[in-house]
């Protein structure tokens, strides 16, 4: 699935939502690969919109980058708050307490930081492997605190690297675990949902062509 579908696939979460009794539902982005450049500006990401680049986008939430010599450009997480990245281990500068385990309970507490160029991640990170971390963010359509996994995989260094998934719960403060995705069923019901809306558009563009 392309990137931005993304938001469209938030819409249809909440179309569902409207036809039937409230719940949380798991919203995913779906395969993408938006590479990370090694330096000072990384790449931003709005988890909500999909929207990304190296100049911050509305509301992004996100931001990982290299700082340091073009030698030893290391791997650090920026974000919009003080508070975005999960740390397992509850201590900013615990690098390996960032790569999560699969599975594992990312929710409400105090463990969410910013390291920023105080913590080299890289050191901890599986190369040529995807990996999984842990973030709070804003969704600017609430507000709301929501709280999401982001999938990294890197290459044959630190320096090769790109954002290839991520998925967040639409009910605010609600726990996620690392590398969950949708119900099969779930998730195919808001592709069906999303191809709809697409040929209602195109009917609705072919229908104003003909007037």
């Amino acid at each position: 699935m392309q990137i931005k579908s993304v938001a469209a696939l938030s819409a249809v979460a909440g179309l569902m939502a409207v036809a039937g009794p409230a719940q949380a539902v798991i919203v995913y982005s779906g395969p993408v690969n938006i590479n990370i450049p090694a330096n000072i500006d990384g790449v931003y990401l709005n988890l909500v919109t999909g929207a990304s680049g190296a100049a911050a986008p509305a509301g992004w939430d996100i931001n990982p980058y290299s700082a340091g010599s073009a030698l030893a450009p290391g791997f650090h997480l920026w974000g919009a708050t003080t508070t975005t990245w999960f740390n397992s281990a509850s201590l900013i500068t615990n690098a390996a307490g960032y790569v999560l385990a699969p599975g594992t309970s990312i929710g409400s507490g105090t463990n969410f930081y910013r390291p920023g160029g105080s913590t080299d991640v890289g050191t901890a990170v599986t190369l040529n492997a995807p990996n999984l971390f842990g973030v709070q963010f804003t969704n600017e359509g609430g507000p709301s605190v929501h709280f999401a996994w982001v999938e990294i995989t890197f290459g044959a260094s630190v320096t090769s690297r790109a954002i290839t998934g991520w998925a967040y719960e639409s009910s605010p403060l609600t726990a996620i675990q690392a590398g969950v995705v949708p119900e099969p069923g779930t998730y195919a019901l808001m592709l069906a949902g999303l191809a709809a809306v697409g040929g209602l558009a195109a009917r609705r563009r072919k229908a104003e062509a003909a007037a």
